[in-house]
């Protein structure tokens, strides 16, 4: 247990994985962004005459929404594929770079099961959320902000002498370096 990672290495990681995941979000919001911003800019310009200036607009403005929709699409795709190989190696790269994996919480290798079941406890608002959008339930959006709200107080559960998160607790994993890690 002493072994284990606290609050300040986990909450670099992420800093890390943050920074990565908003760049690459940025990188593909370009072509998601454009391809959306195209298709409005091209379904405007074809409803109206091509030499009024109505249509000019629309056209900017059907591209510019394009582009946001783009961008959000690229931010919510990107940052849900990076966190979630998490949930299959124990590790991401923010985690990777500073040498820190998701073991069992007696530091023996986690397997797939444990990896994915704390992640979707990690990341419970957002399942939720979508969950809630996709079915039309609105009690499970609800469900998953007070979800949220729990896994971030337990965050800070990390600063105890057992350093595991709610999120770690409930699943009994933890996080270590990597090359303590038993196989």
């Amino acid at each position: 247990m002493e072994q284990r990672i606290g609050f300040g290495k986990r909450f670099g990681a992420l800093i890390l994985d943050c920074i990565l995941v908003f760049v690459l979000s940025w990188l593909g919001a370009g072509t998601i962004g454009a391809m959306f911003g195209g298709t409005a800019a091209s379904i405007a310009a074809r409803s109206m005459a091509q030499a009024d200036t109505t249509a000019v607009s629309m056209a900017v403005v059907g591209g510019i929404m394009g582009a946001v929709i783009g961008m959000v699409i690229a931010f919510v795709v990107i940052g849900t594929l990076y966190f979630l190989v998490e949930g299959f190696t124990g590790f991401t790269l923010g985690k990777l770079i500073l040498g820190i994996r998701i073991a069992n919480a007696d530091g023996t290798a986690a397997g797939v099961p444990a990896l994915l079941g704390r992640y979707l406890i990690k990341n419970c608002y957002y399942v939720l959320s979508l969950l809630g959008v996709v079915t039309g339930v609105g009690a499970l959006g609800t469900l998953g902000t007070v979800g949220g709200l729990i896994i971030i107080v337990g965050c800070f559960f990390t600063l105890g002498t057992a350093k595991q998160a709610f999120h770690d607790m409930i699943m009994k994993t933890a996080v270590y370096p990597k090359a303590a890690i038993k196989a």
